[in-house]
């Protein structure tokens, strides 16, 4: 991935030239390395580490979003050995492989990094210096970070460190998602899964992209691209490719024939219209205990208003045995009624729903009832939950 660059930024430049030990992680946090500060035992140390979350726009700093910052190492104290009064805050892991040990707050309206760090560091030096008048945080030891650090995103995902749950999004980290079906509803699932850190995304779907597709899609494709007969995984590829760099587009549909392109995915979401296929997919899908999510959206036309039942169903391994009550496999033809009425709200309703249970299951949203059934009627605005494990 393309990386912030310390010289491409002039706060972070102006930082680097005066002689500050820096570091920037993949998650968006800026390191400030060997700065001296004073324990509670009145000691003088050297190895603390303050540490900022960046907010950025791409690759370049922008004014940050916060005063606040963190330090690793012992409490910051004065030069008797009492706590600094920016110390408000203990312990707290901020991603997988960084916690901090203090939490501080100086409040000011910085213009920019240079001047957040510069005062936070000169908080905590000055007291050093009381002890020894020599030490600096300024050591000229530059390391630059790896140009290329490795990540399934293009650019830095500062939402989850500005929110500090780095933690909780890494639930999700790993896994490899399939999506079948890039309609309405499959095509807000890739919207919402592509801004999560999954290893990767693979999108199955034969058909074109075309005029009717437009309206029932997350945003807008010019109309000079319908000329171009665009597989609906293409399109859909060229668009998030651009936040992440691990999906993968399949122009074809899934079915008995080549149903074991499957086996090495780790969860799935069925999209798709109803029929036999589907059933050697669930089958499939069931046999090596893969868990997967299948969307619903009824609709009917009735006395010129929209009547509509979004379903939910999900099949995991605390709970499988309810699927086919819910899940048709006629062939869509079959239905009488079945006059495959879709609007982009409520197609982007039923992928939140999915989406929403598919990070209850890995831990990312508390899940008290596990439900693996949920239905959402419009004309009640009434969301119902069943099929709870035993």
């Amino acid at each position: 991935m393309s990386s912030v660059r310390i010289d491409h930024n002039p706060d972070l430049k102006k930082l680097w030239d005066e002689g500050y030990d820096l570091e920037i992680t993949a998650e968006g946090y800026l390191l400030i390395k060997s700065v001296p500060y004073v324990n509670e035992q009145r000691e003088l140390k050297k190895n603390g580490i303050l540490v900022t979350i960046l907010s950025l726009n791409l690759d370049r700093t922008i004014k940050p979003e916060t005063h606040e910052a963190f330090f690793i190492g012992g409490k910051p104290c004065y030069s008797n050995g009492t706590p600094i009064k920016v110390v408000i805050g203990n312990s707290r892991q901020l991603t997988n492989s960084l916690s901090v040990d203090h939490h501080l707050s100086a409040k000011d309206d910085y213009p920019d990094y240079y001047e957040k760090v510069t005062r936070y560091i000169s908080i905590i030096t000055n007291q050093a210096k009381a002890i020894n008048e020599s030490v600096t945080a300024q050591t000229f030891l530059f390391l630059e970070q790896n140009p290329e650090v490795k990540s399934v995103f293009n650019y830095i995902d500062t939402n989850s460190s500005r929110a500090e749950i780095n933690p909780i999004s890494e639930k999700l980290a790993g896994q490899k998602i399939g999506i079948i079906g890039l309609g309405g509803t499959g095509s807000y699932i890739l919207d919402f899964v592509a801004k999560t850190p999954v290893e990767e995304i693979h999108l199955f779907d034969s058909d074109n992209f075309l005029q009717h597709n437009a309206f029932r899609a997350p945003g807008a494709i010019r109309k000079e691209r319908f000329n171009e007969h665009l597989k609906k995984v293409v399109y859909f590829f060229d668009i998030y490719s651009a936040m992440h760099r691990n999906i993968v587009p399949h122009t074809y549909d899934i079915t008995s024939d080549n149903v074991k392109e499957l086996q090495n995915l780790s969860f799935m979401f069925l999209s798709m219209d109803s029929g036999p296929q589907k059933n050697d997919i669930i089958l499939y899908l069931e046999s090596l205990k893969i868990p997967f999510i299948d969307c619903g959206l009824g609709m009917e036309n009735i006395d010129n208003s929209l009547k509509s039942q979004i379903r939910v169903t999900s099949s995991s391994n605390l709970k499988n045995d309810h699927v086919r009550k819910y899940i048709s496999l006629a062939n869509p033809g079959d239905d009488l009624y079945d006059k495959n009425i879709q609007i982009a709200d409520l197609n982007c309703l039923n992928a939140v729903m999915a989406i929403i249970k598919w990070k209850k299951i890995y831990g990312f949203y508390h899940d008290l009832d596990k439900e693996h059934h949920s239905t959402y009627v419009s004309f009640t605005n009434e969301f119902t939950n069943s099929e709870f494990p035993n």
